[in-house]
């Protein structure tokens, strides 16, 4: 039933409005008329009532509704043509054309214009034969006036095809911006989250990285002065001395990582002399002859950015793979070296231990994993290379044009 189907609100209120001027403008041309011949026309200001009140919802759903609709309207005015006014056809007819744009897509668009102009023609031709009928003097300037008010007509029709589709193109882009706006809205949420949770693997790394390294060597000190103190505890006092270096250290690097949760804002520091730092501590500590070597440019005085991020990372690295040669390797040398240049920084950590085989899970758990996470947010190079009882060498390639991100520079 028709009554049972749904409709929708005109998408534009201001071409109803519109609408309506224009059916008040032909209903009042109707009621001069019919002043003038002293009676009033209820049945076609009845026509005018029904054309406005069905433009204030159109029909949704089927296709065989809105044709029907359509026809509705146009079999309205083909019974207000009976009752005469027909210089107000146009108007009436450019009402249907406007609700038929919101109804149909372009082909049907197309074809229900080309049927009203050829309804409009037809009335037209009718009229004009039965005035050249009544005034055969004038018929030559009836069918010029029927030439052009077809070519109107039909243009009246191109404007209102032209004005209805830039108006939903404009409303359909403005859905679509409203979309994608929702779709940033969500990938900026999913952004957020995926920060966050990288965040936490980079302050989970540089806990384990640095607290790691802190406590392996305090443990290694603590010891040995345990050995010492029994047979010389004289012997025993430096080692004990180191331990409260290290556990000094080790509140410190605590220290940072709070402050890490809190801001990510480090000071860019020399590259050559914080890998020292750790190289210095880790000889001291673990009584392993390692060497650090320093090839072409150095950081602070070559004219290639080093950003703190970078700097941070290689320092990560080294003082990982130090506490895994002291933990594992059994190597009695250690050599660290870094080369900078003007477009990168290669760092590369070579022991004289056992090594490992790579297909086993022996050491390559959490730091070693850590280590290639921090090169491959660098945009880097990560390279292992072990054997049983061939040692093993760590080697790090980064471009010093990498583009890092705030959060990764602690």
């Amino acid at each position: 039933m028709l009554f049972a189907l749904k409709f929708q609100p005109n998408p534009f209120r201001f071409l109803v409005y519109t609408e309506w001027v224009m059916l008040t403008s032909c209903g009042s041309l109707a009621v001069l008329e019919a002043i003038a011949g002293r009676r009033l026309p209820l049945q076609h200001i009845s026509v005018l009532m029904l054309l406005c009140v069905m433009g204030w919802v159109l029909p949704t759903g089927k296709s065989s509704v809105k044709i029907l609709y359509t026809f509705a309207q146009i079999g309205l005015i083909f019974y207000g043509t009976t009752l005469g006014y027909l210089h107000i056809l146009p108007t009436l007819y450019l009402i249907v054309f406007i609700r038929t744009c919101f109804l149909f897509g372009m082909i049907e668009r197309w074809a229900v214009g080309g049927m009203l102009l050829v309804l409009f023609l037809l009335h037209q031709t009718s009229y004009v034969q039965n005035m050249t009928t009544l005034v055969p003097q004038l018929k030559e300037q009836f069918w010029m006036h029927l030439v052009a008010e077809t070519l109107m007509f039909g243009l009246g029709l191109f404007l209102v095809l032209m004005l209805v589709n830039t108006l939903l193109s404009e409303r359909q882009a403005q859905k679509d911006l409203a979309t994608a706006h929702q779709q940033l809205t969500l990938y900026a949420s999913q952004a957020e989250e995926l920060a966050t949770a990288q965040e936490r693997n980079r302050i989970a790394r540089d806990i384990h990285d640095s607290l790691g390294h802190a406590l392996t060597a305090l443990n290694v000190q603590l010891q040995t002065a345990v050995l010492l103190w029994q047979q010389e505890p004289v012997r025993a006092e430096p080692f004990l001395q180191q331990a409260r270096r290290l556990g000094v250290t080790a509140m410190q690097e605590v220290r940072k990582s709070v402050q890490a949760l809190r801001e990510d804002n480090r000071a860019e520091q020399s590259l050559t002399e914080t890998i020292a730092a750790v190289v210095d501590d880790f000889r001291q500590g673990s009584g392993i002859e390692t060497q650090m070597q320093i090839i072409g440019q150095t950081a602070g005085k070559s004219n290639a950015p080093m950003s703190a991020a970078i700097v941070n990372a290689l320092y990560r690295i080294v003082q990982e793979a130090l506490t895994n040669i002291y933990k594992y390797a059994r190597a009695t040398a250690v050599t660290v070296e870094i080369e900078t240049t003007s477009e990168i920084v290669r760092l590369s950590v070579v022991d004289n231990g056992c090594g490992f085989n790579r297909g086993s899970s022996i050491g390559i758990g959490f730091g070693l994993q850590g280590m290639q996470e921090r090169i491959a947010a660098l945009g880097g190079t990560f390279t292992l290379e072990t054997e049983p009882g061939r040692g093993c060498r760590i080697g790090v390639e980064v471009p010093l044009t990498t583009i890092v991100p705030e959060m990764s520079s602690s």
